[in-house]
């Protein structure tokens, strides 16, 4: 009887050996996928971590860009907003029908306009959105044109045809009084195209603001769901 046994202890052994032997290969990579997981464990957590912190800083730039749009274009529009609207008063009556601007008030507009914008046309040119600067540049040339026909249409009436440093023959100066009398006309033609400029930026400022709104919105999705 207890040969019995000893052999049936023998022969069990026999065969988790055997089995052993034929799966040693697939025990022995579990073991080392085990211990490399268990190793690895701290470096995944790690990384995840450190995805969820860029994250979080990415979102932040992007708040930041927002709101720093957000608020040039809200100092854009009080600075020139106003200065169009009396542009538009003035060269155009309320049916829209245009109106000669008189020398005076077109002094007034040109005073109003130069230099308005410089701080952000100028200074900061070439800081924003590629759809911004875009639209910034062509702002800043329909203000131009429309400045300096403003400035044609005062000079003969702000300068004189002789000065101490300077003089226009008669033919020089009848040119400058012809080019104030056409421009009194074209000037509300320029307001227009000012108005259009301005209209243009603003929506490209919009455009920029809703999307960094949307990017903003994922990363709070992706960070709340890693958190």
């Amino acid at each position: 009887m207890l040969e019995m046994i000893a052999d049936g202890a023998i022969g069990v052994g026999y065969a988790i050996g055997h089995w052993i032997y034929d799966f040693q290969t697939l025990i022995t990579g579990a073991a080392a996928i085990g211990a490399a997981w268990y190793a690895g464990a701290p470096v995944w957590r790690q990384l995840k971590d450190s995805n969820l912190q860029t994250r979080i800083m990415h979102r932040e730039t992007l708040a930041i860009r927002q709101r720093e749009t957000e608020e040039r274009a809200a100092r854009v529009a009080k600075a020139i907003d106003g200065p169009l609207w009396r542009a538009q008063e003035l060269t155009s009556d309320p049916a829209g029908e245009p109106l000669e601007v008189g020398e005076h008030d077109a002094f007034g507009l040109e005073q109003m306009i130069v230099g308005a914008l410089n701080w952000y046309l100028v200074t900061l040119e070439g800081t924003e959105d590629a759809r911004i600067e875009e639209a910034k540049a062509a702002l800043k040339a329909a203000l131009k044109d429309l400045t300096d026909t403003l400035g044609d249409v005062h000079r003969p009436a702000s300068s004189d045809q002789h000065g101490e440093d300077y003089s226009f023959t008669d033919e020089e100066w009848a040119e400058i009084e012809q080019k104030a009398a056409k421009s009194k006309a074209l000037a509300t033609e320029k307001v227009s195209a000012a108005w259009k400029a301005n209209r243009s930026l603003k929506a490209a400022q919009e455009q920029v603001v809703d999307e960094l709104r949307q990017q903003i919105a994922a990363l709070d999705l992706s960070i709340a769901k890693s958190t």
